[in-house]
C-alpha cells in the first residue's frame, strides 16, 4: 500500500475525469479505517489533501486522496473487492454507467443520517445525480454554466451597440456576419462567432430549440429529434462564412483535441481547474485576444482573478445565451454540469465516508471549494458567500437558479451517446454533412446498443 497522498486539489473535486493523457499517479490500495478518495485529476492537487485534513483534524477520521486516476484503473477498482470509499468525477456522465453495473451505492439512507440538506441544492445540479426512480446516486460539488460573452470594442467598431448583445439566435447569426472580417488579401482576420469554440455546445443549442438528446421524460437516446436537427443546422450557418482550415490557421487552439471523458470533449478549464494551462493559451484565447467577437463559455473568464493583466483589459460583456425568436419563453435556458461525488457500492468504510461526504457538502466547504477551482456552488447557502457577489458572476448565478436551468439525464448509455453525437456534430457542422440521415443512422446504432446493454427485447427493431 502506497502512502502517496496524491492530493487532489480542491479541484479534486473537479476531478476532471480521465486524464489519461497524463501519467497517472501510483494508486494507493484502499484499506479499512482510512477514507480513500479517488479522483481523475491532471494537475498537482496538493491543496485538496490539505482541505480534507481539516476534516480529519475535526473528526479523527483519516483520509487519503489519490488523484490522476485513469478511467480504466477506476473501472477495475470499482469492479474489484477494494474500491475507494468516495470518487470525484468532473461531470455526472459516467455515474449512470457505473450504477447500471451495480457499482454505485444509493445515498438516500446515508444522507438521512447526516447534515446534508437536499433542499439547499439548486434543482438542476441535484437532478443530474438522480436515477430514474429518484434515488440519489451522487451529489454535486460545483457547477459549470455556459453563457454568451461578447467583445464590446469589436461591437462598437462594427457599428453595433456595445452594451446590447444579440437577443435571439437569429440575431446572433446576423451579428456574426457583421463581425467577421477579412483583410485586403482575403485572409480571415476576425470571426464573429464559432459555435463549437473549445468544445461542442450542441446539447445547449438543442435545449434552446425545445428538446435534447433524450426522449421526453426518459433517458433513452433521441439524437435524431427535431431539436438536435435544428441545433446542428443552426451551427452549420457559421461555417458558411469561413472554413475550418481558415479557423485552424487563425486560432490553432480552437480546434485542438482535449481529453475525452465519457465521449465528451472537455474544456481545458474543466481539466485544469485551479492550475493554469501549461502553454498559458487556453481555447478561449481567440476571444481574449480580439480575434473572436462572441463565444459561448463557462464562468471561468468572469471569475475574479482568472484573467492575466493583459487579458483583463478586454472590455467584454456576458449574458444568457439568447433563445430562438419564436420561443422567448426559453430565455435563460442553461445546461448545468460540474463535478460530482459518489460512493462505490463496495466501499470498505461507508459510514465514515458518508460523514466526510456530508462535510464536503456543507455550505462553508462548498463555497471554499467552488471559489478555489472556479466552479459555482451547488448550494444556495454557499452561493451567498461574498466571493460570488460580482456583476459578471451574477449572470451565471441567475442562470443556475432559473427555472429554465436543466442538466443531462443519467443513463448507462451516456458514453456511447456522447461519442456518437460528437462524431455526427463534427461531420455536420464542420464538414457540411446532412444531419437527418446521419442522426437517423446514429439513433439506430444507439437503439441496437441499448438492447445489448440493457437486454431490452425489441430495442432497435
Amino acid at each position: 500500500m502506497k502512502n502517496k497522498g496524491l492530493l487532489l486539489l480542491l479541484g479534486l473535486i473537479v476531478v476532471v475525469s480521465g486524464w489519461w493523457i497524463l501519467q497517472s499517479g501510483s494508486l494507493a490500495e484502499p484499506e479499512t479505517g482510512v477514507v480513500d478518495v479517488w479522483a481523475t485529476w491532471g494537475d498537482d492537487a496538493g491543496p485538496l489533501q490539505s482541505l480534507l485534513d481539516r476534516f480529519s483534524q475535526a473528526s479523527g477520521i483519516p483520509t487519503r486522496v489519490t488523484t490522476r486516476v485513469r478511467s480504466d484503473d477506476l473501472q477495475a477498482a470499482l469492479a474489484g473487492s477494494q474500491p475507494p470509499d468516495l470518487v470525484i468525477l468532473s461531470t455526472s456522465d459516467l455515474v449512470g454507467v457505473y450504477e447500471e453495473q451495480g457499482q454505485v451505492a444509493p445515498l438516500d439512507a446515508w444522507i438521512e443520517g447526516t447534515t446534508v440538506d437536499l433542499a439547499d441544492f439548486y434543482p438542476a445540479p441535484l437532478e443530474q445525480c438522480k436515477g430514474q426512480d429518484g434515488t440519489v446516486l451522487c451529489l454535486p460539488w460545483g457547477c459549470d454554466v455556459d453563457a454568451l460573452f461578447w467583445n464590446k470594442d469589436l461591437f462598437e467598431t462594427a457599428g453595433l451597440d456595445p452594451e446590447q448583445p444579440p437577443q435571439t439566435m437569429e440575431e446572433l447569426v446576423e451579428y456574426a456576419a457583421k463581425l467577421t472580417r477579412r483583410d485586403t488579401a482575403g485572409k480571415l482576420s476576425q470571426v464573429g462567432f464559432v459555435p463549437d469554440l473549445a468544445r461542442s455546445h450542441t446539447e445547449l443549442y438543442a435545449r434552446m430549440f425545445g428538446g435534447g438528446v433524450y426522449s421526453a421524460g426518459d433517458t433513452k437516446p433521441a439524437v435524431n429529434s427535431q431539436a438536435v436537427i435544428d441545433a446542428l443546422n443552426w451551427q452549420r450557418q457559421f461555417y458558411a462564412m469561413y472554413s475550418p482550415e481558415e479557423l485552424k490557421d487563425m486560432m490553432p487552439r480552437s480546434t485542438s483535441r482535449h481529453a475525452m471523458y465519457a465521449g465528451r470533449r472537455l474544456d481545458c478549464r474543466q481539466c485544469h481547474r485551479a492550475s493554469s494551462v501549461a502553454n498559458k493559451r487556453e481555447p478561449n484565447a481567440g476571444f481574449l485576444e480580439g480575434q473572436v467577437a462572441m463565444m459561448v463559455d463557462g464562468q471561468w473568464p468572469a471569475e475574479p482573478g482568472t484573467l492575466s493583466q493583459e487579458q483583463s483589459q478586454v472590455r467584454y460583456g456576458v449574458a444568457a445565451f439568447p433563445p430562438p425568436a419564436a420561443h422567448s419563453s426559453r430565455a435563460r435556458t442553461a445546461l448545468i454540469q460540474g463535478p460530482v461525488v459518489f460512493m462505490p457500492a463496495g466501499a470498505l468504510d461507508k459510514a465514515p465516508a458518508a460523514e466526510l461526504l456530508a462535510w464536503m457538502m456543507s455550505p462553508e466547504i462548498m463555497a471554499d471549494t467552488a471559489y478555489t477551482i472556479k466552479t459555482l456552488p451547488a448550494s444556495r447557502t454557499a452561493a451567498q458567500d461574498s466571493r460570488f457577489q460580482d456583476p459578471n458572476m451574477d449572470v451565471f448565478m441567475d442562470l443556475l437558479a432559473h427555472p429554465n436551468a436543466t442538466s443531462a439525464a443519467m443513463t448507462p448509455m451516456k458514453r456511447e451517446l456522447n461519442q456518437v453525437l460528437g462524431q455526427v456534430a463534427e461531420e455536420v457542422v464542420r464538414q457540411g454533412g446532412m444531419p437527418v440521415p446521419l442522426l437517423d443512422a446514429a439513433q439506430t446504432e444507439l437503439a441496437l446498443e441499448l438492447g445489448t446493454v440493457l437486454d431490452l427485447p425489441g430495442a432497435g427493431n
